[in-house]
């Protein structure tokens, strides 16, 4: 598979690895997401990180990522989950790719996983979501986020709250957070005026 990769790419995996020791084992485990009613997730890895191209590449929303419009820059972006957030104590992340009815139809993320216990860093987390132009104003955004607020609550027993974040003009992502129950936060991110920040905390047991 790596052999398919640019030269970019797996120069990075290489020195990832020259630098991890041999035994060491990753902080944070993903259990599989498992499909909800209408979608499915498949972890974004080295064999799909096209897809986000073939997704993206062609977007005129401004909201879009930038780097998903350009293929090496995904593929080194696929390098750093998978080679670095996965053994990092700190900023721990995992990516979905999401599909309907067989066809990819967007992406999951979820970071700033942290084993860090000053300040209650390993309290929270940050999830974010893109999904394709042709597959939007159907639910599917509000149907993965609903789910995967679930995964990250059932098995991150630590997680009391989920961050999320986006530009004070995008109405659309703003509507569908506030949808799943995310509300504003102005009280812990009033310098970052570039973007406007929600949360959502765990039910009470």
């Amino acid at each position: 598979m790596e052999q398919q990769l640019s030269q970019k790419m797996q120069d990075k995996i290489t020195f990832y690895r020259s630098m991890r020791r041999e035994e060491a084992r990753p902080f944070f485990e993903f259990p599989p997401l498992l499909p909800s009613v209408r979608l499915q997730y498949l972890p974004l890895d080295y064999d799909n990180y096209h897809i986000l191209h073939e997704l993206f590449a062609e977007e005129d929303n401004p909201f879009i990522n930038l780097e998903f419009k350009e293929k090496e820059k995904i593929g080194i972006y696929v390098v750093d989950l998978r080679e670095f957030a996965k053994f990092s104590p700190k900023r721990g992340a995992f990516d979905w790719l999401i599909y309907w009815e067989g066809q990819p139809i967007g992406v999951l993320h979820l970071f700033d996983l942290s084993r860090e216990r000053a300040n209650g860093k390993h309290k929270k987390c940050t999830i974010g979501f893109s999904i394709g132009q042709k597959f939007r104003r159907n639910g599917f955004a509000f149907e993965a986020i609903s789910h995967q607020v679930e995964y990250i609550f059932e098995h991150f027993g630590d997680i009391e709250r989920i961050i999320a974040y986006t530009f004070p003009n995008n109405k659309a992502s703003i509507g569908v957070l506030k949808k799943v129950g995310f509300a504003l936060n102005t009280k812990d991110y009033l310098s970052m005026d570039r973007y406007s920040f929600f949360e959502k905390w765990r039910a009470k047991r």
